[in-house]
């Protein structure tokens, strides 16, 4: 297996982010690109996933969000979901405008809370034509989108007009798995998160951390089933049966899919929210599959 890429860097919302570049040797290649999920960074899995992705031909770009990993932003290890739902466009933009990469078929791909994040870009940004989600986080609770759109309308102008800048509503502190790191609130109190966490995040490499901030913004709720509704793309959702992580529930990620006017597909794995996450597992492989076909079928 190769693993050839260039490192690439662009800037988004004042800060340098970086990734992984694995360019195609068909300019035309469908671009696929991608991120981690809550508060990973790219090096824990998803640099594998690129790997494989790019192996099949494929332009593919896996990068970390601002303020993780090797990406620029303060405060560091601070999750701001609308910074990364911009980030994922100024990503596609940068790509885009890079010699030997000249496609007009776009797949944003996510997990978790990524998995939520690439719908929001894909229903906002108009270049994209495809959408791929690992074990999604739609929510807890199935909220009907307003039947006028009012709900969509204001997330999107927010999207292209909210100044990020501006001082957030709140910031609050949690640790992502019950490591003793702090006294914060635990996120995931499962055995199956703290040894995800372990695992990958305590790797040198990862440039993770298990004490993270969440950035409240005074903005329109991101909700997943409004973004969902508006999706127009094919889309694809692979979804853990016992996912342990209650805001990735199957029940709700059903109901968003069910929302969808486009082609898609839903691929129902075995196991809980971090099996397929594991480089070179059986499940890993697995999704992978799942991956390739849906884009050689739908791209």
């Amino acid at each position: 297996m190769t693993n050839t890429y260039e490192n690439i860097e662009f800037e988004s919302e004042g800060a340098t982010l970086r990734g992984r570049l694995h360019k195609s040797a068909t300019p035309e290649a469908t671009l696929i690109v991608m991120a981690h999920g809550f508060s990973a960074t790219a090096h824990m899995s998803i640099n594998a996933f690129a790997v494989h992705l790019a192996e099949a031909g494929h332009h593919v770009f896996a990068y970390d969000h601002r303020n993780f990993g090797t990406s620029d932003g303060e405060p560091r290890f601070a999750v701001d979901q609308w910074c990364q739902i911009r980030g994922y466009s100024d990503a596609i933009t940068h790509i885009l405008n890079i010699a030997g990469v000249t496609t007009d078929r776009v797949v944003v791909w996510g997990e978790s809370m990524g998995g939520a994040t690439v719908q929001f870009v894909a229903a906002f940004d108009s270049r994209v034509t495809g959408v791929i989600a690992h074990t999604p986080g739609c929510g807890e609770q199935y909220v009907e989108p307003a039947n006028d759109s009012s709900d969509f309308v204001a997330m999107k102008a927010y999207w292209e007009e909210g100044d990020l800048t501006d001082e957030p509503a709140a910031t609050v502190a949690v640790r992502f798995a019950d490591l003793p790191t702090s006294e914060a609130p635990v996120m995931l109190n499962f055995d199956a998160a703290r040894d995800y966490a372990q695992k990958y995040g305590e790797r040198p490499e990862s440039l993770w951390s298990n004490d993270v901030n969440i950035i409240v913004r005074k903005a329109p709720e991101l909700s997943v089933p409004v973004a969902a509704a508006q999706l127009t793309v094919p889309t694809l959702f692979i979804v853990a049966s016992d996912d342990e992580v209650a805001p990735a529930s199957p029940a709700v990620a059903r109901e968003c899919f069910d929302s969808i006017a486009a082609s898609k597909v839903w691929e129902n794995i075995d196991g809980g929210h971090f099996g397929l996450l594991y480089e070179d597992s059986d499940l890993f492989h697995k999704v992978i599959d799942v991956d390739l076909a849906f884009l050689g079928e739908h791209l």
